[in-house]
């Protein structure tokens, strides 16, 4: 089996027909790209949606060939705490299958390359300006595990944004050790990543955003926008079954109720790590594998935040009192 991760956004809105793109392909074929971009939305009619979008869009930026979700900003330093998908950060690149967190007060893990954010003044343009990436925590990673046959349950990793910027130029460039001084400024108009709650669990039939960047980004610069409904268990089951039928990857991978939730909506090639929220701008999960056979069902395999969550705190409770001390100044908020 090839298995498909997804690298997408969400491609269904009210009015807007989509076609289906192949996941090894990174960029959108001529003709066949008519999702919405984020500028599209935003310059749109439809306020109760401009305002949703602008309620989330500044937490979602570019990382890598992917993309990054800032969960938080509740820990101890009021830095991005993002969540992004292993087979994004490439999964050969981690020096362990075994999960493990990175000393940021003492390991320099960061990149500025394709590390992006939207501006803080809340424009549209992405802009050339690089933000400090550091790779904070990974999971277990089953050994025979790949970029492209991972599963949702392992499918995720945590890192951290912080304050230190560049302009794009000449490579290798590497920020210094994170900057603990300031909190990360941070397009956030509602404050959504301070609120009380910032993420919640998906509700079957429920409408949700995405937001992400997808690869052709000269078609999309600037991101894209979409929204999609919600299945319930039973109807991501009987997904599978007709995927299976129709012959498309995804319908030989088990549903995992536990680790992730089906959205009812097409995909294209660039967003994997792009955020899923609800109607009150609470992040649900990120985006990781999608179906792309013609004539199957049309879904994206999301992995839910409040596993996210579960797997974070075990692995936070079997850290010995020193690790803890390390680690928790960077989560605290969000255990």
């Amino acid at each position: 089996m090839q298995a498909k991760t997804v690298l997408t956004v969400l491609l269904i809105t009210v009015g807007i027909a989509v076609q289906s793109c192949k996941r090894n392909n990174p960029a959108v074929p001529n003709g066949e790209q008519t999702v919405p971009k984020i500028e599209d939305i935003l310059n749109g009619n439809d306020q109760n949606l401009i305002n949703l979008l602008n309620k989330v869009r500044g937490s979602v930026g570019r990382r890598g060939p992917g993309s990054k979700t800032i969960w938080s900003r509740k820990n101890d330093y009021g830095l991005g705490l993002y969540i992004s998908a292993n087979h994004v950060y490439n999964i050969s690149g981690w020096n362990s299958r075994n999960a493990q967190f990175f000393d940021l007060s003492s390991e320099n893990t960061g990149i500025f390359e394709t590390s992006q954010l939207p501006p803080t003044n809340g424009g549209i343009d992405l802009g050339k300006t690089l933000v400090a990436d550091f790779p904070l925590i990974h999971f277990d990673i089953s050994s025979g595990a790949s970029n492209t046959t991972v599963l949702p349950a392992e499918d995720f990793y945590l890192g951290i944004v912080d304050n230190q910027r560049t302009p794009q130029g000449p490579f290798p460039k590497h920020p210094e050790l994170v900057k603990t001084s300031e909190p990360l400024q941070l397009y956030d108009p509602e404050h959504r990543t301070t609120a009380a709650q910032t993420w919640n669990t998906a509700v079957a039939g429920e409408k949700v955003i995405a937001v992400g960047y997808p690869q052709d980004n000269i078609n999309y610069p600037n991101g894209a926008v979409a929204y999609g409904k919600v299945l319930s268990n039973k109807e991501a089951a009987e997904a599978i079954q007709k995927l299976n039928i129709a012959g498309d990857a995804e319908g030989n991978i088990p549903y995992n109720a536990n680790a992730e939730f089906f959205t009812e909506a097409q995909a294209i090639a660039g967003m994997s790590g792009g955020g899923i929220f609800n109607s009150e701008g609470q992040l649900l999960g990120i985006m990781v594998r999608a179906s792309d056979k013609e004539g199957a069902p049309k879904i994206i395999r999301v992995v839910k935040i409040s596993y996210i969550k579960a797997v974070l705190t075990e692995f936070y409770n079997g850290l010995s009192e020193a690790d803890k001390i390390k680690v928790s100044p960077f989560i605290r908020g969000e255990l």
